[in-house]
């Protein structure tokens, strides 16, 4: 498995030599962030540059293809005013998921508050609920284990904004955040650690279920603290 803390120095350095003071900030996310990564597992790298033009993206995949295992690499890449526009509700995936490995993510972003979060919480359990029926529907049974353990990785982001929400605790990591889970949550959040050997069915009932209750569930708290 890739030695990530070396890696990332070495990224760093590539990085710096190339693009020198435009280079902002530089950090990880996804499951190296969290000290989750296996054998399979991307690099999600999080980069923010001054500005952003063809050349550097040219410039940038030249320096990530020339890293060892480079073709693991995939994330977040954008400008400075690009992040200060960005939909504070996708953004909040990102600032709470990334380590900051070069300079500093906080300074870049746009103030977010808990109307982000709860929209945040609103369009993850919405895009799920509308895949969940769609799959079931119209793909094959034989891609249904595929998007299942999919949809339940992706479902932990909008499970942990569901948590702060209700608690004001940002919790990272998966394992972190089971044990204060409870039900169809708790379920959701196994499963995507270690997929069972249920029928699909009962999966798929499980995250229309949930998602159903997470949406309006975050719409009711916008507004407002609730438990």
């Amino acid at each position: 498995m890739v030695d990530i803390e070396r890696w990332m120095e070495a990224l760093a350095g590539k990085l710096t030599g190339v693009f020198g003071p435009r280079l902002l900030f530089l950090g990880l996310q996804g499951s190296y962030g969290r000290g989750e990564a296996n054998e399979d597992s991307d690099i999600d790298v999080v980069t923010v540059l001054d500005r952003v033009e063809l050349a550097d993206l040219d410039a940038y995949r030249a320096v990530v293809r020339d890293m060892p295992e480079g073709e693991k690499a995939c994330g977040f890449l954008c400008g400075a005013e690009e992040l200060k526009s960005w939909p504070k509700y996708d953004l909040l995936a990102v600032a709470r998921d990334t380590r900051g490995v070069y300079g500093r993510l906080e300074p870049l972003l746009p103030p977010m508050g808990r109307e982000d979060l709860a929209d945040a919480a609103a369009i993850g359990a919405s895009g799920l609920y509308h895949a969940a029926v769609h799959t079931y529907l119209y793909a094959p049974r034989e891609q249904w284990p595929s998007f299942l353990k999919n949809a339940h990785k992706g479902a932990f982001f909008t499970l942990r904004a569901l948590h702060e929400l209700r608690t004001g605790e940002n919790l990272r990591a998966k394992r972190e955040l089971l044990p204060r889970l409870e039900g169809d949550e708790r379920e959701i959040l196994a499963y995507s650690l270690s997929p069972g050997g249920e029928p699909p069915e009962a999966a798929f009932a499980r995250l229309l279920r949930w998602s159903a209750a997470a949406m309006a569930w975050a719409q009711k708290a916008e507004h407002a603290n609730i438990p």
